[in-house]
């Protein structure tokens, strides 16, 4: 039986980018438009939260406490309990105007992450996204960074199937989910198709994978999660008391809760009445099993080495 609780009910204007920390038990989010990341462990009444200087995109976990945040010049290393920062990989050069986006750990401690245009003001309010300004790249455990693709609108949906043969990746703009051939030694994608479109139901944005294989896809504007099967198919569909989800993870003990991120951003007033925990984290049961996300694997040196 599949229930929904609120983990967290908040007002994120971007509520994105869930992980689940192994060592702490803990669930870590951003709200992207208020430069802002939160924890929240389950018997917590209220998250906790750190001001970042620029927009973030996605987390990754390093140590316990130590989270890596694609953001500003690069990869930023963050130490929770201080809130001290320091730059841990330098990015690429990127498009001008551009932000990063989504991303993810791959099972080998390389850390994917995606850009695209950016689409939030100074102030912090939406603007639409017009141009595949977007790239994907991939940070590896030396610092050493590979351009995998171009020309992406809004990079979305990273994942790996469980026998690490498949990579899936999404672009928003485009409204599609591709699958390409993987390999886990060495990094290298390649025969790229589409693997699930479906613009009745929104589009893709932030996803999941289970043991099984199946991807768990937010859709942004479709408020629901989409379960999806490695053969493309759509298998099962979660409604959700919002209609803009942004991404989702497994987590937990055994990782069998399926924490959702919301959002708020771009909602009139009246859809803001409509569906009044637009914005919240959601913890959902009875949905499956997940497979963990693994902590980065970086062999770089950083000032916080040195203490």
């Amino acid at each position: 039986m599949t229930a929904i609780e609120i983990y967290s009910e908040q007002i994120d204007v971007l509520g994105e980018g869930p992980l689940w920390s192994v060592s702490e038990q803990t669930l870590y989010w951003l709200d992207i438009a208020r430069k802002t990341l939160l924890r929240k462990r389950a018997s917590d009444a209220t998250c906790q939260q750190r001001s970042l200087p620029d927009y973030p995109g996605c987390l990754a976990e390093l140590s316990p406490g130590s989270i890596a945040i694609a953001m500003g010049a690069g990869i930023q290393r963050l130490t929770f309990e201080t809130g001290e920062i320091d730059l841990l990989y330098l990015g690429p050069a990127r498009r001008s105007g551009t932000r990063f986006n989504d991303g993810k750990v791959d099972p080998r401690g390389r850390f994917w992450v995606g850009t695209m245009q950016n689409n939030l003001r100074p102030d912090g309010e939406s603007c639409a996204v017009d141009r595949q300004d977007g790239a994907l790249y991939c940070f590896e455990s030396d610092g050493n960074v590979i351009t995998i693709e171009e020309n992406i609108g809004i990079a979305n949906t990273l994942a790996w199937s469980p026998d690490l043969k498949r990579f899936y990746f999404g672009d928003s703009l485009r409204g599609q989910i591709f699958r390409y051939d993987f390999d886990a030694d060495t990094g290298i994608v390649g025969n790229k198709r589409e693997f699930f479109a479906a613009a009745e139901r929104g589009v893709p944005d932030g996803s999941a994978i289970d043991v099984d294989g199946c991807l768990w896809n937010a859709r942004w504007d479709g408020g629901a999660i989409l379960r999806i099967t490695p053969e493309g198919q759509l298998d099962r569909v979660i409604e959700l008391p919002v209609p803009r989800p942004t991404s989702c993870i497994f987590g937990g003990p055994n990782f069998e809760t399926l924490y959702v991120t919301s959002a708020t951003c771009g909602l009139s007033a009246e859809q803001l009445e409509a569906f009044p925990l637009s914005g919240s984290v959601f913890a959902i049961e009875g949905v499956g099993q997940g497979m963990p996300v693994p902590p980065i694997v970086c062999n770089v040196h950083s000032k916080e080495d040195d203490t």
